[in-house]
């Protein structure tokens, strides 16, 4: 097991509200959803980022449960990244380039 803390990116905060805003417009409860869902997988992270597979290159995935979205991460020595929070549907070329982008920055 490799405990270690996780943080996000201040773009992830976006990728959110679009979450948010698509369960919403189909569920009651689609703010909570996609909150309680998010929180849950950043739990499951913290717990043990070797659970989840890599994705593009070093990125990993981990799936909120219940939904099409993806928490996209990396690992660093002493804490874990989510880059991303995005719709699984999307074009992996798409996905890909965002996450090598904000992974530049």
């Amino acid at each position: 097991m490799n405990s270690k803390p996780v943080v996000a990116l201040e773009t992830v905060a976006a990728d959110l509200k679009a979450a948010v805003v698509h369960y919403e417009s189909w569920r009651y409860d689609g703010r909570e959803h996609v909150l309680r869902s998010y929180e849950e997988t950043v739990r499951w992270i913290a717990w043990n980022p070797d659970l989840f597979r890599k994705q593009f290159g070093v990125v990993r995935r981990a799936i909120l449960k219940g939904s099409y979205y993806i928490v996209y991460f990396v690992q660093e020595p002493e804490r874990s990244v989510i880059v991303a929070v995005l719709d699984g549907r999307r074009e992996p070329a798409e996905i890909r380039r965002m996450l090598r982008s904000r992974r530049s920055k």
